[in-house]
């Protein structure tokens, strides 16, 4: 799939199926994209990247609620930041690309996706959770991505059109 076709056919995807797993090889794949995104100050010592298919986990995560942040999916890459005095708030924007790697290359893949915050927000709260997890002292999640398979079937490419308010100088 071509970089353009794969950002056309990208869609955020709300219902995965949680009993289809994603090979391991291709969730490798679509974190080694993530990998290769630009980071602000070339500072990726300030990043942590945690891979989660453990389903406790993520409904430890989940509110006492029924509601499920995660949507299914079988497997969500948390990213993780430490914040850094020279550049404030960067980490927002370094986790922000990291993001978009996965979500394109996972879409190149044939895995849906979708970009998570919310659910981050409640583990960020959490410090045991957080530590349970393997998330370094001195980092805090900023940002997810869930990987899986939609139940209602693949989604269709959209034309590419300039959608946000913009001007040209």
């Amino acid at each position: 799939m071509q970089t353009l076709e794969a950002i056309a056919k990208r869609k955020s995807t709300r219902d995965f199926d949680p009993n289809q797993a994603v090979p391991d090889e291709v969730v490798d794949t679509i974190v080694k994209a993530g990998c290769q995104a630009p980071i602000g100050g070339n500072q990726r010592d300030s990043l942590h990247l945690t891979v989660c298919s453990n389903r406790d986990i993520l409904d430890e995560i989940n509110p006492a609620t029924a509601r499920d942040f995660f949507y299914g999916a079988p497997v969500v890459v948390f990213v993780s930041a430490a914040p850094k005095q020279m550049a404030p708030s960067v980490e927002y924007a370094n986790a922000a690309c990291v993001i978009e790697n996965m979500l394109i290359a996972a879409t190149d893949a044939g895995v849906d996706n979708i970009y998570l915050w919310g659910a981050v927000q409640a583990l960020a709260r959490n410090p045991e959770l957080c530590a349970k997890m393997g998330i370094p002292e001195g980092f805090k999640p900023v940002s997810a991505a869930a990987l899986g398979y939609s139940l209602s079937g693949a989604s269709q490419p959209r034309e590419l059109s300039v959608s946000l308010s913009a001007n040209y100088i």
